[in-house]
């Protein structure tokens, strides 16, 4: 497959319109279409659709993101499954297949409103279909920049991590972080980077790392996806890795496993237990059981701890402000404070995205497995 180069892409996204002068500024519509999730509850479930990543988030206002689609299109099916009908947010973390294969399979069946990306030159003809496919459903699309930004779903905020400078060896090093919280719970979304890439986030911004309840590791529980370093920073309850049975890869590395055995730190797993969902109410959290009570090496229910509510509790003023924003269940963006740094390079203070008016079912979103 052929690689494009990175002005040659940017070229791209102009010609298809994917970068737009400024971002929709278009009132969001109130909330009586919305249905809210069960049990007024936030729900994050790692998706089991095999070797790959797919990560669905939905707010207990009944809005929705899925970060990174899989690598195929059973991410369809296992989002059908928790009674989701449409999604406001998809975010391609980085240009590797088992992360996006599933995506326009996911854009045909539940009509996002706004994509993500990073818009490096790790590219092929098969990531351009998907930009295409990206321009000719109108969904607007977004990029991170040179400073972290948030995304408000409802109640549940998405930091979306600086971007680094590109990696042009290694597209795992140019993968987009976001960290997601919800009330006392936060969860560490790290893609597949690497410790390049790693280590520069530790620099650059350490608190959007520090004290996160749930680790994601990157690349699937690879020896390169994690290390003590991060560990000690982010002091996960627990680490969770999306991987397939039996992989070719020998995913999770033993070299993983032993470090996060030293430092007590349980480990979750799709090839074993499903899909894993993680369910807030904004105080306390736990970890679904599987289905069938299966699944070894897993955690069946966790709550939060002394540690985690005291080290968040500095912090705690802004959280109820984040919960009591967006009270007509608006999907919102706030841009860059700096001129010309804005979600998509452009120059812009605020917006507010306009999230979908389609009704999502009651109680949809997960169903325990």
């Amino acid at each position: 497959m052929r690689i494009l180069s990175r002005r040659w892409l940017g070229r791209l996204c102009v010609a298809l319109g994917l970068l737009v002068p400024a971002l929709a500024t278009a009132q969001a519509p109130t909330a009586g279409g919305v249905q809210p999730a069960s049990g007024g509850v936030a729900l994050v479930s790692f998706l089991d659709v095999g070797q790959g990543d797919a990560i669905l988030i939905r707010s207990p206002e009944g809005r929705t993101a899925l970060i990174d689609a899989g690598p195929n299109r059973r991410v369809v099916e296992r989002i059908r499954e928790r009674g989701v009908t449409s999604l406001d947010l998809v975010v391609v973390t980085h240009h590797h297949t088992d992360h996006y294969m599933g995506m326009s399979a996911v854009i045909d069946e539940f009509r996002p409103k706004y994509f993500m990306a990073a818009f490096t030159s790790h590219n092929t003809s098969m990531f351009v279909r998907l930009l295409r496919l990206v321009r000719d459903r109108n969904i607007t699309a977004l990029a991170p920049a040179s400073s972290s930004r948030k995304v408000q779903l409802g109640s549940v905020t998405l930091t979306v991590f600086p971007q680094p400078p590109e990696d042009l060896k290694e597209e795992n090093n140019n993968s987009i972080g976001i960290r997601v919280t919800h009330g006392a719970l936060d969860v560490l979304l790290t893609g597949d980077s690497e410790e390049t890439e790693r280590a520069w986030w530790v620099r650059t911004c350490p608190e959007l790392l520090r004290d996160c309840d749930v680790l994601k590791l990157a690349h699937h529980g690879s020896h390169n996806g994690v290390d003590a370093e991060l560990l000690d920073l982010v002091r996960p309850r627990v680490a969770v890795a999306s991987l397939a049975e039996g992989n070719s890869y020998g995913h999770p590395h033993a070299e993983a496993v032993e470090l996060l055995e030293q430092k007590g730190i349980p480990l979750l797993r799709t090839d074993q237990r499903g899909t894993i969902t993680i369910r807030s109410d904004g105080r306390r959290w736990s970890v679904d059981r599987p289905s069938g009570g299966g699944g070894g090496g897993g955690l069946a229910s966790q709550s939060s701890s002394a540690r985690s509510t005291a080290s968040k509790s500095g912090s705690s003023g802004s959280r109820a402000r984040s919960r009591t924003a967006d009270r007509d269940a608006a999907v919102s963006v706030a841009s860059s404070e700096e001129e010309g740094q804005g979600w998509t390079r452009r120059r812009s203070r605020t917006a507010t995205m306009a999230a979908g008016s389609e009704s999502l079912p009651a109680g949809g979103g997960t169903t325990r497995r």
